[in-house]
């Protein structure tokens, strides 16, 4: 079984196609846990109401907003499948995504799995397609991060050390590097099998906020000195500039 993790707030207007994306799989077996976090919309009613529709969607209401990574995290512990596939509340599947990747995985005895993915403005039109390497590996990840979110597939057992980490603004990025330090195999399908929404609303679009998120990770996470630090910090960024203007 793979378990679909979906953490959702003020969500409203893209959930329902997220979800459904997530429904009409070619891969079957799945269920699907939606961490609702205290929304201040119509957000859990459309997530009681997708779950009335289907018994593989289960609803997990926060009592308080604790935010995305917290909300990821209890649905790590709440899954009950062998992998878990990470879907945001405003991106898309294609409909053969979980299909290849698990087959990939069991074939390759690959631990975390990442697609190509296209992205797509408020309104879901493509805007470009984004390719990544068959393989990644720690020090290819300092330089970038090939690795999309909602395009992940990993093995449930690498969860049960390993957290996302709120202190973190790129907890994705965060918890790629620790599993890939800690012998994680990681690899890619270069097909775009995710739609990756970028909208002026999403906290990627702040990018000195981005820009000084990175920075710590490579300060604080890694402990790099300063002159390892900024080293990475310019790869990274023109790397972030190749992948996102050109």
């Amino acid at each position: 079984m793979v378990s679909i993790i979906i953490p959702v707030y003020n969500s409203e207007k893209y959930l329902g196609e997220a979800v459904k994306s997530a429904l009409n799989q070619s891969y079957k077996d799945f269920e699907i846990i939606i961490i609702e976090d205290k929304s201040s919309d119509g957000t859990l009613a459309c997530a009681r109401e997708l779950a009335n529709q289907d018994t593989r969607i289960k609803v997990l209401a926060n009592n308080e907003n604790i935010g995305v990574v917290q909300s990821r995290n209890m649905g790590f512990d709440a899954a009950r499948g062998e992998f878990i596939a990470f879907l945001d509340s405003d991106d898309v599947w294609l409909n053969d995504k979980l299909e290849k990747q698990i087959t990939f995985m069991e074939s390759n005895a690959i631990d975390l799995c990442y697609t190509a993915y296209s992205i797509i403005d408020d309104e879901g039109n493509i805007c470009k397609t984004y390719n990544v390497p068959v393989k990644t590996t720690l020090d290819k990840m300092l330089k970038e991060n090939v690795i999309g979110c909602s395009s992940v597939v990993i093995r449930k057992s690498l969860t049960e050390s390993i957290k996302m980490r709120d202190e973190y603004a790129h907890e994705d990025y965060v918890m790629w590097l620790e599993l890939l330090i800690g012998g994680a195999v990681a690899g890619g399908i270069n097909e775009p099998l995710m739609l990756y929404r970028k909208t002026d609303k999403g906290r990627s679009y702040n990018k000195v906020n981005a820009a000084k998120g990175r920075y710590k990770i490579y300060s604080d996470f890694l402990g790099f000195n300063f002159p390892k630090s900024i080293l990475c910090f310019i790869k990274y960024a023109f790397n972030g500039i190749i992948k996102h203007y050109f």
